[in-house]
C-alpha cells in the first residue's frame, strides 16, 4: 500500500490527498522538567517567533519519604515546588449539589465529593483557595489551615480561614466576581471545566487576587 492510500484509509478520507498535501504543517510538543527555566524560555521565544510549539512539563518530588512523578496537560501551571504557597481556584460543586456551597461556607471548609474528592489533596496548608461558583464567578477566598479529613466515604475536606467576606445563604443576592474579570485581573486563561481550575497562581498573584476580590465584593 502506498503512503497516500494508507493515509486515506487511516483518516477515513473519501479521496486520497496528493503527496504534496500531506504533512504540510507540524506542531511540536516539547516535554521537559518544570524546573528547566532555560527550556521554558526557549519554547516561549520560539512560540513568539511564530513556531507552532507547546511545552508540556513534568516534575519529580518527594513528600514524607515518598517519591512522586507529576505530568501536566495543557493548560499547565509552572508551580515548581509543591511546598511553595500557591493560589488555587476550586469549584463549589454546584453542578451536582446546590447546597454544597453552604456546607463549605457555614463550616469554613474546602470540600470535594465522589470522584472529585481527590482534588482536596492537591492543596496544602498555607495555600490560598478561591471558591469558584458555576454561572457566577469567585464568591470568596480563604487560606487552607487544616489537614485532610473524611467525614464519610464520599467526602474529603480541609478547614480554611476566610480572607474575604463569607457569603450568607439568607442574602437575596450572591455576590461574585465574574469569571471574565478574574481572567482580566490575572492575565490568565483558566480551564473552567475542572474541579481545580488550572493554571495555579503564585503566592503574590493569589494575594493580589484576594485584594481585587475584596475590593469587588465591598463595592458591589
Amino acid at each position: 500500500m502506498s503512503l497516500v492510500e494508507a493515509h486515506r484509509e487511516a483518516f477515513s478520507l473519501k479521496h486520497q490527498l496528493e503527496p504534496k498535501e500531506i504533512n504540510n504543517k507540524q506542531h511540536l510538543l516539547v516535554i521537559g522538567s518544570a524546573a528547566d527555566d532555560s527550556l521554558i524560555s526557549s519554547v516561549d521565544y520560539w512560540k513568539k517567533s511564530g513556531i507552532s510549539i507547546d511545552f508540556l512539563p513534568y516534575r519529580i518530588y518527594e513528600l514524607a519519604g515518598e517519591k512522586y512523578f507529576e505530568f501536566f496537560a495543557l493548560p499547565y501551571d509552572k508551580h515548581k515546588n509543591p511546598s511553595d504557597v500557591k493560589g488555587v481556584l476550586f469549584d463549589t460543586n454546584r453542578s451536582w449539589n446546590e447546597d454544597s456551597i453552604w456546607s463549605m461556607m457555614d463550616n469554613s471548609r474546602l470540600e470535594a465529593y465522589g470522584d472529585a474528592k481527590r482534588f482536596v489533596h492537591h492543596v496544602h496548608i498555607g495555600d490560598i483557595v478561591f471558591f469558584s461558583h458555576k454561572w457566577c464567578g469567585l464568591i470568596a477566598a480563604a487560606k487552607v489551615k487544616g489537614e485532610v479529613k473524611a467525614p464519610d466515604s464520599e467526602t474529603l475536606y480541609r478547614d480554611v480561614e476566610f480572607l474575604t467576606p463569607i457569603p450568607n445563604r439568607n442574602d437575596n443576592t450572591l455576590l461574585a466576581m465574574p469569571f471574565s474579570e478574574v481572567s482580566s485581573k490575572t492575565g490568565k486563561s483558566f480551564f473552567w471545566a475542572r474541579t481545580i481550575k488550572v493554571p495555579y497562581l503564585t503566592k503574590s498573584e493569589a494575594l493580589e487576587l484576594v485584594d481585587e476580590l475584596n475590593n469587588y465584593l465591598h463595592r458591589t
